[in-house]
């Protein structure tokens, strides 16, 4: 018998052994009985009768009396029936007896027994003197015990016989099947579905949260919180209505922010560049903070407009469906160069980035916890990872507001292709000039091929930003074919495939008519139906023709917050937004 308990004093061993039942070799009869007839000799003078000689016992008492102490002249009780014994020892929990004070080894209370466990128990095999009557009453015991459990098994049989039906002879020999494996419970899988579902309804997509509570099965309707959930959701979509004009929809966009304004205002040749394109990371975490308040809604550019086909078995853009409740206003986003350029990130062209580089973050990798992040190096050389450009700071806003994303929509990222994609390294050239082994250069690819799924996997959308960041409206239809190939050669080949094209220098291929020649083939050809420009004279510009749709972007930059504040009034405050570490003036164009 094993037991965990600590010893009370010094003896306790040696009290366990001689209360341990179930190790007979330990349970020295003959030294019991040696010390019960030290401290009883009248008792032994007793016993002195011939072997076979029955003994007498006192009068019968009640079968739940114990005599307190054994006193020397005092004759012994009768011991109770073996049914009526109680287990003494035999269980780790019991404690109470060893917690008495010490006692010889080999004694026992008078209680203790008269509570001598049937199981392993042997009378002292050099007993001199028998007691047939207690024989007698032990088969007795016995006998009845057995009689009880015969009667508890009939009427437990009688009992299962009339609720089951009668099994086969082969069925009542067999042996017992192996119990299932325990099922969840139906209310913490209810629950469980309807927080997931929840996450969805937020985001407005009512249906998808409806879909998520019928995984439950069947009888989903008959769970109450499923069915309340349903309830909610059903009269959540009928408060919705339909954005009437998916042509007033804003598009804005930004640039990589600036992590460290000390070092991307440091008055080098980059100085100005970095003063009009780029948003620091406290402007767009405010922007972003106006936006939700003001109850702008991010929504894809494909929620825009949507295919159908027309009378004529055509296959045409219309105006998409977009449902929010009143008040939401919905709002395109999207990022252009995230692909982190040498001249950012490297100060020392060593083509790694470093604590001389401009303060941006250098890379996008997928984190530990499987969502997008950026690698950054801070001034002092030491490599961070963390929320240091648009993507993270993002994602993080949308989960922690879903209702600020529709239906899980992100924002669109454009990608150039020259330096390669989201700070990898991705131009053959970099292998043909030695920067790069052969094996390198594929990991490289192979990084960036994880990040994009990762990011389309989270709600994010991939652009092409040209493949050499050319202007499209001076550029050659030669030109813009060998960038256009290679596009598809080095940078759709790894982040697959993409109907959206943002101009670079949101510079168009045409004014405001419909688009026609060898430039719009190219793209179109290509695979591209979205197209984007910038336009941030007006507060939105779209156009849905059969076979494409063009929307204008609005610049949320230094340049446009130090110029034209009026035009941004309808998103936000630029005094409260304008980080007071951007130098001004903020240089003209």
């Amino acid at each position: 018998m094993t037991d965990n308990r600590p010893p009370d004093d010094q003896n306790y061993e040696r009290r366990r052994k001689a209360y341990d039942f179930d190790n007979d070799d330990e349970w020295d009869v003959e030294k019991f009985l040696a010390q019960r007839q030290q401290r009883a000799e009248e008792r032994q003078r007793a016993q002195q009768t011939p072997q076979n000689e029955e003994r007498e016992f006192p009068q019968e008492e009640p079968q739940d009396y114990h005599r307190p102490e054994r006193r020397e002249q005092q004759p012994r009780p009768r011991p109770h029936a073996y049914e009526e014994r109680e287990t003494y020892d035999r269980y780790e929990d019991h404690e109470q007896p060893h917690a008495r004070r010490e006692e010889p080894q080999g004694y026992r209370r008078p209680q203790e027994r008269a509570q001598r466990p049937q199981e392993g128990y042997r009378r002292p095999a050099n007993r001199k003197k028998k007691n047939n009557n207690g024989k007698l009453y032990a088969l007795l015991a016995v006998i009845l015990v057995l009689i009880l459990i015969l009667v508890i098994w009939l009427v437990s049989t009688i009992k299962k016989s009339s609720k089951e039906p009668p099994s086969t002879p082969s069925e009542s020999v067999s042996e017992p099947s192996e119990t299932e494996p325990p099922t969840e419970a139906p209310e913490v899988r209810a629950t469980a579905l309807v927080q997931q579902a929840d996450t969805l309804a937020a985001s407005y997509d009512y249906d998808a949260a409806i879909a998520k509570l019928q995984e439950f099965g069947s009888d989903w309707q008959q769970q109450p919180v499923l069915a309340e959930a349903q309830t909610r959701y059903e009269t959540a979509k009928q408060q919705t209505v339909r954005w009437a004009d998916t042509t007033n929809i804003t598009h804005v966009f930004f640039h990589t922010l600036i992590v460290d304004t000390d070092r991307a205002f440091d008055n080098d040749y980059t100085n100005a560049g970095y003063n009009q394109y780029m948003t620091t990371i406290r402007e767009f975490e405010t922007m972003l903070e106006e936006l939700y308040k003001r109850g702008f809604v991010l929504v894809r550019i494909h929620d825009i407009a949507k295919q159908v086909t027309n009378e004529n078995g055509e296959t045409v853009f219309e105006q998409g469906d977009i449902y929010l409740p009143p008040g939401k206003t919905p709002l395109v986003m999207s990022q252009d160069d995230v692909n982190y350029y040498e001249y950012m990130v490297d100060g020392d062209e060593d083509h790694k980035p470093d604590a001389k580089g401009d303060g941006f973050a250098d890379h996008i990798i997928v984190g530990e916890d499987g969502y997008p992040t950026c690698t950054y190096v801070d001034a002092n050389g030491q490599q961070l990872t963390g929320d240091y450009d648009l993507v993270p700071i993002l994602e993080k806003f949308c989960q922690k507001h879903p209702d600020f994303s529709y239906r899980g929509a992100r924002a669109i990222i454009a990608l150039t292709g020259y330096q390669g994609a989201f700070g990898y390294r991705t131009n053959p050239k970099w292998v043909t000039d030695g920067i790069l082994t052969q094996a390198e250069f594929e990991q490289e690819q192979a990084e960036v091929r994880k990040v994009a799924q990762c990011l389309r996997d989270k709600g994010w959308e991939i652009g092409s930003h040209s493949w050499g960041h050319i202007n499209f409206t001076n550029a050659s239809a030669e030109s813009v074919a060998t960038d256009t190939q290679k596009w598809e050669d080095q940078v759709q080949s790894l982040v697959g495939d993409t109907d959206i094209f943002i101009y670079p220098h949101g510079a168009d291929i045409a004014g405001i008519d419909k688009y026609s020649g060898a430039k719009y083939d190219t793209l179109y050809n290509a695979g591209f139906r979205f197209f984007c420009n910038v336009d941030g004279s007006t507060t939105h510009w779209v156009q849905i023709w059969n076979n494409y749709v063009r929307q204008g972007r609005r610049n949320l930059d230094g340049y446009r917050m130090w110029y034209n504040p009026e035009l941004l009034d309808d998103l936000f405050n630029v005094q409260d937004v304008f980080d007071p570490a951007r130098p001004t003036p903020v240089p003209s164009i």
